[in-house]
């Protein structure tokens, strides 16, 4: 059961992946409904940059709160490889990929989407996201700057004024990624001083590196600014903790908001789509991650409903899953089945899915040489 103090960010990741859902979804079902909706908002990049701001909300704390990488890394493993392996071998079973051998190193560092490794699956791109803030953080962690306050406003600045951003293509480098990976991890695990700050200066130039001359062309322009989204979550959980002061934590939302706000409507001209309609989604998508994740914090001592919870709780499941039945399914969802029974159906194999792999392969692979029952479990093994 979810503690209470922790059932808002499980709602939060529910509001998250039902964004992204409804997204995909409608692709299918209702598109009449999504090409109103979607003059207004884009509801999956509100979702995924709402599930960044709960990263970077939780994730810095968690690390912080048991002050050990080696714990830390093996947390992430447990948490978020069982069931990703899981989808990649359904997926790459019924469409092995071109490159088998290349399509698994990239996929084993989980930074494919910025070596130039196609992906097995599309929603695979923010689990990339997701590795770079972790070494970003340990990086920070090892050389004792993790309260620094500069990393979202030096990202956002420097993604504002580099968008779109052309970098230098590496090429495809799966396999100098996974070796840099491997020595950078073997550093900050060992518990050696020395090693770790050597391991986390490694692994911080292997994700500036990938963000600067590995950026996807599909994120050219803000690939910089959701690393800078996920470090506000950050910034946001210190004053909410007293760790800083809340104008401080204000100024720091600020700029970030006015970066990626400048960034969006860049591209929007780029595309000589500036209209008042365009530039009104923008911000709307701006205030519904944004203005969700304040309602959260707002009523987290209220009792989060349980169905909120509950999703919330499977979340990693839905979203890694979703779009699995999506590509396995392409027929059906492409098919003439009424949009009510089209919807229902999906939304039901998705949960009924996600409920199973929640069951069987996420909670086992947590308690991977966990500590015996009746022991304190750190958050950052036990939540996302």
């Amino acid at each position: 059961m979810t503690a209470p103090r922790l059932a808002w960010l499980d709602g939060l990741r529910a509001v998250a992946v039902l964004l992204v859902v409804y997204a995909h979804l409608t692709r299918y079902a209702f598109t009449g409904l999504r090409a109103v909706t979607g003059e207004w908002l884009h509801a999956g990049t509100a979702g995924v940059m709402l599930f960044f701001l709960v990263s970077g909300y939780i994730i810095p704390a968690s690390l912080e709160r048991h002050g050990d990488l080696r714990r830390f890394w093996i947390g992430r493993a447990r948490r978020l490889f069982p069931l990703y392996l899981a989808v990649i071998a359904v997926l790459a079973t019924a469409r092995p990929p071109a490159d088998p051998l290349t399509a698994a190193v990239g996929h084993a560092t989980m930074l494919p989407f910025l070596t130039g490794v196609p992906l097995v699956t599309a929603v695979f791109w923010t689990l990339s996201f997701e590795m770079v803030f972790y070494l970003l953080v340990t990086t920070l962690f090892a050389v004792r700057a993790e309260r620094s306050l500069l990393p979202p406003v030096l990202f956002a600045l420097t993604g504002a004024v580099t968008a779109p951003l052309v970098p230098l293509r590496l090429g495809t480098v799966p396999w100098v990624t996974a070796v840099v990976l491997t020595a950078g991890l073997a550093g900050v695990v060992s518990r050696r001083r020395w090693a770790e700050v050597a391991g986390g200066l490694l692994l911080g130039v292997l994700a500036l590196t990938l963000l600067l001359f590995g950026m996807d062309p599909a994120h050219a322009r803000d690939g910089l600014l959701i690393v800078a989204v996920m470090f506000t979550g950050t910034v946001i959980h210190r004053a909410d903790h007293g760790q800083t002061s809340w104008p401080r934590a204000g100024a720091v939302i600020a700029v970030v908001a006015a970066a990626l706000l400048a960034v969006w409507l860049g591209e929007l001209a780029a595309l000589h789509a500036l209209t008042p309609r365009y530039i009104t989604r923008s911000v709307l998508t701006l205030l519904v991650f944004g203005g969700s994740f304040a309602a959260g914090m707002l009523l987290r001592h209220r009792r989060t409903p349980f169905w909120l919870a509950r999703i919330g709780v499977l979340s990693y499941s839905v979203y890694l899953v979703h779009y699995a039945v999506i590509e396995l399914a392409g027929p059906v969802m492409r098919s003439a089945v009424p949009d009510p029974l089209l919807a229902a159906g999906y939304l039901a194999v998705v949960l009924g899915v996600s409920w199973l792999t929640h069951r069987y392969i996420e909670v086992p692979g947590q308690r991977l040489g966990s500590r015996p029952a009746g022991q304190h479990t750190p958050l950052a093994e036990s939540r996302r």
